[in-house]
């Protein structure tokens, strides 16, 4: 009986505690007259209804407005650069496997949407060149975020064939790269000189201070709960924040109430719809 009681407390004290933040953050942005130009970028596309990094999630996520696009790159065996989040296909697919460690044909051969819905069955992991050439059909003109995934495997080569791929055609939407890993990120910095390049992070001091000394890094993202731990000391900051990832209405306010270059989201429809409402004051 006693566990009941407590489970109930905290129930409504979580309750209520949403409630109470939900309202700050509407009278905030009430009382602040600037529209706000913060970037919503769908996080793998729109991964809360559609299998990740997709082509369905990231045509939906054109189709809801958002005005960036986040996805993820490795390399497979034979040097091809392909969209995956993870190291294997395992969780996404229904194959097993490393990506290194697997063709790009031998790839194909599993769905990557059948592990979400019926609907999906068909997807497949897809060419970081197949994703360009949709964005290129669906006229998106936004920008497109790019990690470079090698905090795990160091892929030879992904840097530079990244680079020239995203660098070869006059494209019309634009591109930044982000990682976890410091050496990617200074490699590209050298192959694109101007670039923005972020540094991805969790919540370690540390390494928003490394972010924030180093020269050629332009953008801070750090985890969510680094961002609410640290929300009174925003403004001290030296660079622009793109915190990850953002999926409720509470979370987003808060980036729009702070300005803040730009988030992270699953839900790109609600952020966009949010938005909409910030700026209108409704």
């Amino acid at each position: 009986m006693f566990t009941g009681i407590k489970k109930c407390f905290h129930r409504n004290r979580d309750y209520f505690k949403s409630r109470r933040a939900r309202f700050q953050a509407s009278v905030y942005h009430l009382r602040h007259q600037d529209p706000v130009e913060t970037q919503i970028f769908a996080h793998r596309g729109s991964k809360s209804n559609r299998p990740e990094n997709t082509l369905a999630a990231f045509a939906e996520a054109i189709r809801v407005g958002a005005d960036g696009i986040e996805l993820d790159v490795h390399l497979t065996k034979d040097g091809q650069l392909v969209v995956i989040h993870d190291e294997s296909i395992d969780r996404t697919t229904n194959g097993t496997g490393l990506v290194r460690n697997l063709t790009f044909s031998e790839i194909r051969n599993y769905s990557a949407g059948a592990w979400f819905d019926k609907d999906y069955v068909t997807e497949k992991i897809p060419l970081l060149s197949e994703v360009l050439d949709l964005l290129i059909q669906m006229q998106f003109t936004g920008v497109l975020n790019v990690e470079i995934k090698t905090d795990k495997f160091q892929y030879i080569g992904i840097e530079k064939m990244t680079s020239d791929l995203l660098t070869s055609h006059h494209y019309p939407f634009s591109h930044i790269y982000c990682s976890f890993n410091l050496e990617s990120l200074q490699h590209l910095s050298e192959l694109e000189p101007g670039v923005d390049l972020c540094l991805l992070m969790s919540t370690s001091e540390q390494k928003i201070k490394l972010g924030l000394q180093t020269d050629y890094i332009t953008h801070l993202h750090p985890r969510l709960d680094w961002l609410q731990k640290n929300s009174n000391h925003l403004k001290q900051l030296t660079k622009p924040l793109r915190p990850w990832t953002l999926n409720n209405d509470v979370d987003m306010y808060f980036a729009f109430n702070h300005h803040l270059a730009g988030f992270m989201t699953d839900y790109p429809a609600l952020a966009v719809e949010i938005k909409k409402r910030y700026n209108t004051k409704k």
